[in-house]
């Protein structure tokens, strides 16, 4: 499952959203669907996986801007990107899409991917020591291994001889640090574009608390309408954690607001009295952010029906 985001710029009445989403979207199905239906985009591409011109734009050092030099550079470009839609007749065709390409260089991924490399470059190191590489499935799982056949004159059939592929680690060098995000947005200023981007990460953290806070995968049910209602249920309950995270100023993860929530119940006592003996910083925190009053240990049955029914209120302004 992919991460993918919404901007609605202009505010919920302009009626237009933009599709934030990571290199995995970035294909010419999803871009002509948002096109076509008025709405816009902002997609990372790899540059090690871009065409050969816009790969060699990224790498040249002209038009960066330096605002922090060494650590942090940008630059950025009107151009039409080439996307291939398959028509109402089955026929593939090309169609160019005005774009802004936004190229930029962090030290922090520089670093980062310099280090992932320098484990994979170890681990096809290891595997052409060992031998390793006789079976398929090492052959695809060692990125940096290059076979080189040694052909016999005898005529007998030729030998593998694995090597590390010195190019292909030099070319992936090169690219270290650099990441290319396209949008629709052509006079959204480079740094916005930036920091739309980069709030992917809260998509990809509600992802997290879905799959595993909330259970939403693996999904017990078969019936199509099941299933929606069983997601419906999950991003609802999604929404309710973000506003209790939000009214509580964002100080504690969702596990932690579920955790304290579970602790949260009613012992019996007698038939009118239940003791609520579980007590922390955060409960109190989310009982005054609707504006009820927790502190009480042993409530009545006509107390617990006034508190859910004080929550249901709407907050005076």
């Amino acid at each position: 499952m992919r991460k993918a985001g919404l901007r609605r710029p202009g505010g919920p009445e302009s009626g237009r959203v933009i599709v934030v989403a990571d290199k995995g979207l970035n294909t010419s199905n999803n871009i002509a669907a948002v096109t076509l239906d008025g709405n816009g985009f902002i997609l990372s591409q790899s540059v090690r996986k871009a065409t050969k011109e816009l790969k060699g734009w990224a790498l040249r050092d002209e038009g960066y801007e330096r605002n922090a030099p060494g650590t942090f550079e940008v630059k950025s470009r009107i151009a039409d990107k080439a996307v291939y839609v398959v028509g109402e007749d089955g026929r593939r065709r090309k169609v160019t899409v005005p774009v802004k390409e936004v190229a930029l260089w962090s030290r922090d991924y520089f670093e980062r991917s310099r280090h992932e490399r320098e484990k994979v470059v170890e681990k096809s190191r290891r595997a052409i020591e060992s031998g390793g590489m006789s079976s398929a499935a090492a052959k695809t799982s060692v990125r940096y291994a290059r076979d080189m056949p040694v052909v016999r004159e005898t005529g007998e059939a030729a030998s593998h001889n694995w090597v590390l592929d010195e190019a292909k680690i030099a070319a992936d060098e090169a690219c270290d640090g650099y990441c290319c995000i396209i949008t629709s947005e052509q006079e959204m200023d480079d740094r916005e574009v930036i920091e739309a981007y980069r709030g992917l990460w809260r998509i990809e953290d509600s992802f997290r608390v879905l799959k595993s806070d909330f259970d939403a995968r693996p999904v017990y049910v078969s019936r199509e309408d099941h299933i929606r209602a069983h997601f419906l249920v999950c991003y609802i309950a999604l929404l309710i954690m973000r506003l209790m995270q939000l009214d509580t100023g964002r100080s504690y993860t969702a596990a932690q607001v579920a955790e304290v929530l579970r602790g949260v119940a009613g012992h019996r006592l007698d038939a009118n009295a239940y003791l609520f003996d579980y007590r922390t910083d955060l409960t109190d925190e989310l009982a005054a952010a609707v504006g009820i009053d927790l502190s009480r240990q042993v409530l009545t049955r006509g107390q617990i029906r006034q508190i859910m029914a004080d929550v249901r209120k709407p907050l005076a302004d």
